[in-house]
């Protein structure tokens, strides 16, 4: 008798365990990202610039700004960071969010961002919040604050604030295309390498992006497509 009230008691923990599991798991809130960004930028202060972005306008995405450190105003495109947070979200292959990386201003000053997607009930991504600090004076104490300035051991770069689409995009093109060759001394591999390096950066998400890079490469936009194809898809048995 006493082994069957242990073992009925075990079984209607473990169900009240998932049902509390389950309601967890579908949770979700609306949330007003005007009055989130107000929030934010009192808590955290005038050293933290509070920028939300429209997800579904890469152009002109940044719609709310609190406490501006960048020089970026309402209308300014996404960076090459978002870009690339919100392609590897959508692939699978990275979380919905970032922490802690390093940043530059188009003046060359440093800061330190963090970035989270917000998305619909279908997980798709509606907007991004993106938290831009300048501790310039609380890099003075940096032994004292190791833990502030904790950097996303998966971040290798750092992120560029542009005023337009086309100058990021250049800038990203630029960067990546800097470590090979001139565009007619290279190979189908080396084209395959780079366009497969901008996709992993998101690059053509942005529109007009892929003609521009096909014209870069000295292939056509079909040819790109197919390295695309096979950079998505692993397949590398077609030729230039």
């Amino acid at each position: 008798m006493y082994g069957y009230v242990l073992a009925k008691f075990a079984n209607e923990s473990r169900i009240a365990a998932n049902l509390l599991a389950e309601e967890v798991s579908i949770m979700r809130v609306t949330v007003d990202l005007a009055v989130l960004a107000d929030f934010l930028s009192q808590v955290l202060g005038q050293r933290t610039e509070v920028a939300v972005h429209d997800m579904s306008d890469l152009d002109q995405s940044l719609c709310i700004i609190r406490n501006p450190i960048s020089g970026r105003e309402v209308g300014a495109p996404a960076t090459d960071m978002a870009l690339r947070l919100l392609n590897e979200f959508q692939r699978g292959d990275g979380p919905s969010f970032r922490t802690n990386y390093p940043g530059k201003l188009v003046d060359g000053q440093r800061m330190r961002s963090s970035s989270l997607l917000i998305c619909d009930e279908k997980d798709k991504a509606r907007a991004m919040v993106c938290l831009n600090s300048n501790d310039h004076e609380l890099q003075r104490a940096v032994e004292l604050l190791q833990v502030h300035f904790r950097r996303d051991q998966d971040m290798h770069s750092e992120e560029s604030a542009a005023h337009s689409v086309e100058s990021l995009g250049d800038d990203i093109i630029g960067k990546v295309m800097a470590a090979y060759p001139p565009p007619a001394e290279l190979g189908s591999q080396q084209k395959r390498a780079i366009v497969s390096e901008l996709e992993h950066k998101g690059i053509f998400l942005v529109k007009g992006f892929i003609a521009k890079t096909a014209h870069l490469l000295l292939i056509s936009e079909p040819t790109l497509y197919r390295y695309l194809k096979e950079a998505t898809h692993g397949d590398s048995s077609a030729t230039a």
